[in-house]
């Protein structure tokens, strides 16, 4: 009898499909969770982008909300809203004086797992990138 409960045959078996289970499960947090951080990659390639042709342009006017959209068709993300909050213009205009900040914050909503539990889990993405004007405005 104790010969019998000592031998191991078939545990291979055993071992190799908990093995199989255990890979399927890790590979499918993987596929669930790695989308996100190519639309957070989206985004922030965005907002650099903003924020490199507002440096350029030297204010935050219609050329600026141009490649915001130019650059939101090649990406296909559709960012919930744009801000420009902490930007420092010049009384009253668009205009942003030379070597002052630029800070442009995107946000995008991300749903998780929306074909595993319905409609999802929604999470708010924000990226945000600071630079300097490059214009002198007399």
């Amino acid at each position: 009898m104790k010969k019998r409960l000592k031998t191991d045959k078939g545990f291979a078996y055993i071992d190799a499909v908990v093995l199989i289970i255990i890979t399927m499960l890790v590979l499918s947090l993987v596929i669930g969770i790695l989308p996100v951080f190519i639309q957070w990659q989206n985004l922030d390639y965005m907002t650099h982008e903003v924020v490199k042709e507002a440096e350029i342009v030297g204010n935050i006017g219609p050329k600026v909300l141009e490649r915001y959209e130019e650059v939101r068709s090649d990406t296909g993300l559709d960012p919930k809203s744009i801000s420009f909050d902490g930007t420092e213009t010049i009384g009253g205009t668009q205009n942003i004086q030379m070597n002052d900040t630029i800070r442009v914050t995107l946000t995008s909503d991300y749903k998780w797992f929306s074909g595993f539990l319905g409609k999802g889990i929604t999470t708010e993405i924000t990226t945000t990138a600071t630079g300097r004007s490059g214009v002198y405005h007399k």
